[in-house]
């Protein structure tokens, strides 16, 4: 797969009544397989849907390559609906999945596959979108490959949108054991404080059985554990702001503290 992205030339000055649309607040997220959506932003998702925001998640696969000792067929059936249990858990409105294979995401036609996204964005609009950086954060091909895609989608759909990547932190190498960088792509990283929605995290977390959740104990206990912030570095537009708290809201002045 040979994406050319590009600096996206829209929203580099978003309407000055972006931040107020509140009535119909939409964030759409794009990853790669099942689990995703729970690991490293989980506490970002549920934050999100309990303050009514309409919470899409567009998977790319059905993680068919994700337990020893079933078909993919039968791994694909059993990732799906621990992924619908989760989605439910976090209060993801809509679950959609693009039909391709675990581990196969960078064979995939590209044009088809930015033409699925796009038209999936044009339907429902997201004021934020939210995919994973050039790194994928554990450096996995499909979660590259789902960077790639989403990124040129999000270019081509030409909304008045933000894009944010998933930025290392804490709660990421929770999620998956490698060590934040701290180099991040894009712009200005925003912290989003999760800390009231740990047990939900922890929640959706477990509700991957087939994975073996780092977190298997009882989920109060748990999300004691977690990390209290989740990290997104903002791609789209190029802005001269230097923090957010919130991925809808206004810029302030804030430094870059991805530790907790």
């Amino acid at each position: 797969m040979k994406l050319v992205l590009g600096a996206s030339q829209v929203g580099s000055s978003l309407p000055a009544s972006w931040e107020n649309s509140v009535a119909a607040r939409s964030l759409l997220v794009i990853l790669a397989h099942p689990d995703d959506e729970s690991y490293g932003l989980g506490g970002t998702l549920a934050k999100y849907a309990a303050d009514g925001v309409a919470v899409t998640l567009i998977c790319a696969t059905r993680g068919e390559a994700g337990i020893d000792g079933l078909t993919p067929e039968e791994a694909g059936l059993v990732r799906e609906r621990e992924l619908q249990v989760a989605a439910a858990v976090i209060g993801i409105a809509d679950v959609r999945f693009m039909g391709y294979r675990d581990g196969k995401l960078a064979l995939a036609d590209p044009e088809a596959a930015v033409d699925q996204l796009v038209g999936v964005m044009r339907e429902i609009r997201p004021q934020v979108v939210i995919t994973f950086g050039p790194d994928g954060i554990s450096g996995h091909p499909d979660h590259v490959a789902i960077h790639q895609l989403a990124t040129l989608a999000f270019d081509r759909a030409a909304l008045p949108a933000r894009l944010f990547y998933l930025a290392p932190s804490a709660a990421t190498e929770q999620a998956c054991g490698i060590a934040p960088t701290l180099e991040t792509p894009g712009g200005s990283v925003a912290g989003i404080d999760v800390g009231a929605h740990l047990v939900t995290k922890v929640r959706a977390m477990q509700s991957h059985v087939s994975q073996n959740p780092p977190y298997p104990g009882p989920p109060e206990r748990e999300a004691s554990h977690l990390a209290c912030h989740e990290y997104f570095a903002l791609a789209r537009p190029a802005t001269a702001g230097s923090g957010l708290s919130d991925l809808f809201g206004s810029f302030a002045e804030g430094g870059d503290l991805r530790a907790g």
